[in-house]
């Protein structure tokens, strides 16, 4: 794994940065490559380790849609179910939106992200009954339900509250219970508004001149963000695809699987991961991006072979990184994040 080292230590030197990097690459259940660089906390210069927790942003999606397809295989809910089958005091005009839109991102719901932004409004404590409240006052979709994909984070907002409503436990409890105790991931947390102290955790930073600046989360919501983790952790996570510890091996296959749009055509999007096929072999991932935090998760399922990174440093092109890690490991050549709307506020 010589490239990898001489990559990352051309990044670091590069870019000059203080903040810093975890990365592992998984092939065949084992980690084959960890390495971390750069500090956590600029302030007391504490390093980076592999159980450093970062925040993951649009990474947590693949835990809510994990849910989803968990309470679906105890047939709690089912994905055609419509949303308003169990939040009755939605607006008429999310009556046709099943819980399998909001999944893929075909819902058609108007993102509170970009609104709020847009309007300049006060977003640092953004929390899921904003969100729920940001539904209710709109009036229409900005596309019929299923007619195509456009990323929504409100759509995963409302899939947190689903989750809850039909668990009867908290996000945090069910994710905790179903995922991080039976995974063994002890440095995997909601960030919930109760604001839970996160020992060894990676602050976000940006650089302003020659100056590293604290640019840490800014939003309290869940089920669209709201965790972090290590790349110890995510390693187990991504492993978890990879047998039947937690979900059967159907479960599995229709997760990475793309549901059509109403003209037939393939969505992009599966269930907390986007997909597309290089050389007849299905490559999934996800980005994720808030404040300083830049993440990537990448997966070939046929290939059995995982790549995890995790930065706290604001950078335009991040995808530079994550596209170089992937090319030097694979051999082969495929973008990352062109896609407006994977690149917008959370990276997705």
């Amino acid at each position: 794994m010589g490239k990898i080292d001489e990559l990352l230590a051309d990044y670091m030197q590069d870019e000059d940065l203080k903040p810093g990097i975890s990365l592992a690459l998984i092939k065949d259940r084992k980690c084959i490559y960890k390495k971390s660089h750069g500090f956590a906390n600029l302030e007391n210069e504490i390093e980076i380790n592999s159980k450093t927790a970062f925040y993951l942003a649009s990474l947590s999606k693949s835990f809510t849609a994990a849910a989803i397809m968990l309470l679906n295989e105890k047939r709690k809910l089912d994905l055609s179910d419509r949303i308003r089958k169990y939040f009755i005091d939605l607006p008429d005009y999310c009556e046709d939106i099943k819980i399998i839109n909001l999944v893929n991102h075909t819902s058609g719901l108007k993102d509170y992200f970009n609104s709020y932004f847009e309007n300049n409004r006060n977003i640092n404590q953004i929390t899921n009954k904003h969100v729920y409240n940001f539904i209710l006052k709109e009036k229409s979709l900005n596309f019929p339900v299923g007619d195509k994909f456009q990323y929504s984070n409100t759509g995963y907002v409302l899939l947190s509250l689903l989750i809850e409503k039909v668990s009867g436990q908290s996000f945090s409890d069910f994710l905790k219970e179903n995922f991080f105790i039976p995974l063994g991931m002890k440095n995997t947390y909601v960030f919930t508004e109760d604001k839970p102290i996160i020992s060894n955790r990676a602050y976000g930073y940006q650089r302003i001149g020659d100056k590293y600046c604290c640019y840490d989360y800014y939003v309290l919501t869940t089920g669209d963000g709201g965790i972090y983790s290590c790349i110890d952790d995510l390693q187990l996570w991504i492993q978890a695809f990879d047998n039947e510890s937690i979900f059967r091996n159907t479960t599995i296959e229709k997760i990475f699987s793309r549901e059509k749009l109403n003209d037939d055509t393939a969505c992009i999007y599966a269930f907390g991961w986007f997909t597309l096929e290089k050389d007849d072999k299905k490559v999934v991932f996800h980005a994720g991006q808030l404040g300083g935090f830049t993440n990537i998760m990448i997966k070939l399922p046929e290939d059995k072979f995982s790549i995890i990174i995790l930065t706290n440093y604001f950078r335009d092109s991040f995808q530079k990184i994550f596209k170089d890690v992937h090319d030097c490991v694979t051999e082969t050549n495929i973008e990352y994040g062109n896609n407006d709307n994977m690149n917008k506020n959370r990276g997705k």
